[in-house]
């Protein structure tokens, strides 16, 4: 199986846009939304890092996704629904909060406002129908895709990211990840240190997958 992997960016710059947000600094950890919190509006992420995340009935997380700057996330609020998942600050991150209102400004004043909104919710859905397609593959497979996509989300071949996150996004055990991680290691493909990850021959880890 192929996936096409290098995600398709935003094509409009959103920073004619910011002066209808808010603009809001998290520190790293700190909690932007919480699952089944009624919400009134977006974000878009200015610089950092965020990390959405779900948690199962049975208490399980898991990972959705993490975003580099540039995404917008929470756009299901804009409805006034419930978050459907966690989003948390990986490192500290400016944001800008576009409120209900906001929005409804912003789609009479911009003409080409819609359009860009719309472009990121249909990146969201290709992702959604990509996860699918992921269930196919090998865990080896699926760690090594993770990994490159953290890599273009961090821009760096040095992930700050932890074995149990990787469990958490790929649904796999943390002992299989120990041990492809190992392995990948002993290989000389990747090293760990301490919480970090860097990605020493990142095409022939990409081979594993396409």
């Amino acid at each position: 199986m192929i996936l096409n992997h290098k995600h398709q960016e935003q094509s409009v710059s959103w920073q004619p846009y910011l002066k209808y947000g808010e603009r809001q600094f998290k520190k790293q950890k700190a909690i932007i939304y919480s699952q089944g919190e009624v919400g009134n509006g977006f974000y878009y992420l200015h610089s950092g890092l965020v990390k959405i995340m779900t948690v199962k009935p049975e208490g399980n997380r898991k990972i959705l996704d993490i975003h580099g700057e540039g995404k917008l996330f929470g756009e299901q609020a804009i409805d006034q629904l419930a978050y459907f998942s966690t989003a948390v600050a990986v490192e500290n991150t400016v944001l800008y909060y576009f409120s209900r209102e906001a929005f409804r400004e912003m789609v009479q004043a911009c003409p080409d406002f819609l359009s860009c909104f719309i472009d990121s919710i249909a990146q969201k859905m290709r992702i959604l129908s990509e996860d699918i397609l992921l269930k196919a593959f090998t865990s080896e497979q699926y760690i090594a895709y993770s990994l490159a996509k953290f890599c273009r989300t961090y821009r760096s071949d040095r992930i700050s990211i932890t074995q149990q996150d990787i469990a958490n996004c790929t649904g796999l055990t943390r002992i299989t990840v120990y041990k492809i991680l190992k392995k990948w290691k002993e290989d000389d493909l990747i090293d760990i240190q301490n919480r970090m990850i860097v990605i020493k021959e990142r095409e022939k880890l990409s081979r594993l997958y396409v």
